[in-house]
Formats: C-alpha cells, structure tokens, sequence
C-alpha cells in the first residue's frame, strides 16, 4: 500500500487553487514521510494514472457547499463513490471520484474540501483563504497523520 496525496484545483481560477497551494506547502514535510505528492490539478488523467489499488489517498480540492470559507471537511472516498452518480460535483468535468467509480480502483482514503470564498478569473487566493491558509494547512496536516497512524 502506497500512501499518496493528490491536489485538484485550477491555478488562474482564485480560490480553486486552494489545494494546490496547500499540497505545496506541505509536500516537503509528506515527502519526508514518505508521501506521494501528485498535482493532478484539472487533468484527471494524470491523477487517474497516478492511482493503483490499494493506495491510501487524500484528494485535496476546493468545495462550494455554502459553508464558512476556509472551512475544512473530510469526506470518505468510499462515501463519495456510493453517493448517487447526480450528487457527485465538480468543477473539473469529468470528477476524479466519477473516474474512480467508473474504473472500481481499489483504494481507501478522503477527500480534504476547502470551501471556497470565491472563483473567478485570478491567480490569487481571496482575503478570507490567504488569512486562513496556515490554519488550513495545519488542520490538513494534522488530519493526514491521524489518518495514517489510524490504519
């Protein structure tokens, strides 16, 4: 079993590069630790390929469920795939989760959400996520190292 974090998002799209952000700021620390760091951000082929079964993945992504910007939430993989195929969103057409059903990929692991302040044509993160962005990290952190010494 290989551990892997995969960072979904688009770069010149503001706050939906959320998670590519945050996997760069801890890919140093998860390499160590022996962690694939994957920047699958809008090619879900990449991340796909990237995937084998049996992985233990965290997919870091931004989410609009009309909650606190910043707010982190964790999801089962295994929940996100038996959810209807209607209810599975994502800004990046086809999803990953959609390919990881489609597939039957053999893997446990989460999706990290970070809601989103807002999405517009940008490179920058909006006030709200960039004043919360260590916070972000550190609660992401945290969640991965319990996850892995939970297994």
């Amino acid at each position: 079993m290989k551990i892997k974090c995969i960072a979904i998002g688009n770069r010149i799209m503001g706050d939906d590069s959320i998670g590519i952000k945050v996997l760069e700021e801890l890919s140093p620390e998860l390499e160590k630790e022996k962690i694939e760091v994957i920047f699958g951000e809008t090619d879900i082929d990449y991340a796909l390929n990237k995937i084998e079964d049996m992985d233990l993945l965290f997919i870091i992504d931004s989410t609009y469920f009309d909650i606190a910007p910043g707010t982190v939430t964790f999801t089962t993989i295994e929940k996100a795939i038996n959810q209807p195929h209607q209810q599975i969103y994502s800004q990046h057409q086809p999803s990953l989760i959609n390919f990881l059903k489609t597939y039957k990929k053999s893997m446990k692991g989460y999706i990290l959400g970070i809601e989103v302040e807002k999405i517009h044509f940008c490179l920058d993160l909006s006030e709200t996520l960039e004043e919360k962005f260590i916070s972000i990290c550190e609660e992401i952190r945290e969640f991965i190292y319990k996850a892995i010494r939970g297994i």
